[in-house]
Parts: structure tokens; sequence; C-alpha cells
């Protein structure tokens, strides 16, 4: 892990997938770009402070469009050296329809993504040194979700690898059921991703399905008893809650205009606070920037606001 905490010289490494996100404008027409959950975090973490290196650690296939996938990785600014490419896969694929109150369901095509590939393909370098030598390590239980059980075997093994390094860790479970063998499963697997995280910010939706959670309080409990250090419970329109550094408080969400789309509505705020924690801003600052940029990115369609459009974000939040 690097010796100083600088803002300068932050590097996040983000692990998981992207995939080819189609989202319908009207009936019959979609229109494509990439996304996935720590992809979207990983933009709006770079966006929101360019100062910081955030690598993009996954999987993609040799075929056009990975090229044009790598090609928006690289256009975000993300470092590229730990993509890999699979040469018997290729990216997943989902579809997003989105209702009169900006609710979205999902259509999946995942099976055969390269991104399951990714532990496999990085073994083979036999170095993980550009990981070691990361300040963050950033994963989501979709992360996990999409691994064979052994190579999620090797992922706990490599997160615990790091953790001892000196490198710290950032976790979202992100609970998606179809993903999971079963309950049980799950559990354990965020369990153990707890117990490794200096920083979680889990929903309780997915803590009331999961863990029976009653209150925010009840998943800042149980998440400090397994040993996590910063817990960030998002609760949707009821903000969300914080405890760090031995103080609790509420975070209210933004009021919005008019919800647009909440595709990307977490995986913003845990790029913004993300964001604003490395540049050395306290719990509070940054879980206000993280609801506002949440609010903003809702107002929108698809998981990643254009550029232009979010130049408008930028002129009222800077760090």
């Amino acid at each position: 892990m690097a010796t100083t905490q600088q803002q300068q010289s932050q590097r996040v490494v983000i692990f998981g997938e992207c995939m080819v996100e189609l989202y319908q404008l009207v009936e019959n027409v979609y229109h494509q770009n990439f996304a996935g959950d720590v992809f979207n975090t990983a933009v709006y973490l770079k966006r929101v402070n360019p100062a910081l290196q955030v690598d993009f650690f996954s999987a993609i296939g040799s075929d056009l469009i990975s090229d044009k996938l790598l090609a928006a990785v690289e256009a975000e600014k993300l470092g590229s050296g730990l993509l890999q490419r699979s040469k018997t896969a290729r990216p997943g694929l989902y579809m997003i329809n989105t209702d009169a109150f900006g609710e979205r369901s999902f259509v999946y095509w995942r099976d055969s993504s390269a991104a399951k590939q990714t532990l496999q393909l990085f073994r083979a370098r036999n170095d993980i040194s550009p990981l070691t030598s990361a300040d963050w390590f950033y994963f989501s239980g979709i992360s996990l979700a999409i691994l064979s059980e052994a190579d999620r075997e090797d992922l706990f093994a490599l997160v615990a690898e790091l953790k001892a390094a000196g490198v710290r860790i950032g976790f979202d479970p992100n609970y998606r059921p179809v993903l999971w063998q079963s309950v049980q499963q799950c559990r354990e697997a965020f369990e153990r991703a707890y117990a490794l995280s200096d920083i979680a910010l889990p929903g309780l939706d997915d803590h009331k399905v999961l863990f029976n959670a009653q209150s925010c309080d009840d998943v800042i409990t149980q998440l400090k008893a397994l040993g996590t250090g910063e817990i960030v419970v998002k609760n949707g329109k009821d903000g969300a809650v914080v405890w760090a550094g031995g103080e609790r408080f509420v975070m209210p969400a933004v009021t919005v205009k008019k919800v647009v789309d909440t595709t990307a509505a977490g995986d913003s705020f845990n790029g913004g606070y993300l964001a604003a924690r490395l540049a050395g801003q306290s719990p509070k600052a940054a879980a206000q920037l993280a609801a506002a940029l949440a609010g903003f990115v809702v107002e929108h369609t698809g998981a990643i606001v254009s550029m232009d459009n979010f130049r408008a974000f930028k002129a009222h939040y800077s760090l």
C-alpha cells in the first residue's frame, strides 16, 4: 500500500462487472451504453474526484463490443491495465425498462459474461503487485455472485491478503437474489465481506430480506459486531444513516423535481461518498455530497449521466 494518504496519491482498484446496457427511449427503441454496479461507482468516483487513480479490474472479450467497452472505460479516464481479455467470452448484456415513477425492471443475458473469468485470467499473470500497491480495493455482492464457488473463495483469500498488506477495503452488498443459489449462501458471503471491510455501504432493503433487519440501526449493530470500520446504510427516500468514528447521524435524501430512472442511485451514492472521503472530507460532508449526487443521477435516464449533463452537478459540487 502507498505510504502516504494525500489525495494525489490515492489509487483505487474496483473489481466487478461492466455490461452492455440497453435502456428504453420510446417503445421498441433502445439506447446502448455500458454500465454495471461497480463500473457505475468507478465512473462517478473518478468524475467527482479526478485526482484519484481509479483502476477497473474486470474481464471483457476480444470482440468489437468489447473494444467499445474498453474505449468507454478509457474515455472515463479509468485505468484499464487490470482489464483482462478473454478469447472465449463476451460482456454480459441487460435491458432496462422504467415505469412512470422511474422504477426500473431488468432483463439480463450474463451467463457467459467474460467478467466471470476475471480471476482466472488474472492468476495467469502470476503478479499480485498491481493490487497490493493500491490504497483501496472495492467490490460488491454482484462481484461475488457472478463467480464460481472456487473463484469466490479465491476472491475472499485475495481480499484478506490485500487487507493484510494494508490495502483498505470497500464493499457494497447489492443483493440480487437470482444470482445466488440460496439466501443462506448469500448471507454467509456478505458476512465474510463485511468482516474484511473498512467501509461498507449496505442498503436497508437488502438487510430486511437477508437478515430480517427492521431499521438502519439494526444493520449498523450487525456490521459493527462483524468488525466493519465505517458503515453507511442507504434507505432510499429516507436518506442514509452513517456510523463513523463512533458517531451516528442521519443524512436526509435530496428532494428531486422528478425521478426519471433509479438505476444507479445507490452506485452513484457510493461513488460520491468514497470520492469525498478519499479527498479528506468528513463523513457528514461525504454523505451530503453522495446524497446530492444520487439525487442528480435519478433525474436522468440510464446508469451513467452524459458528461455534458454531469457538468451541471460539477458546477455546484467540487472537492
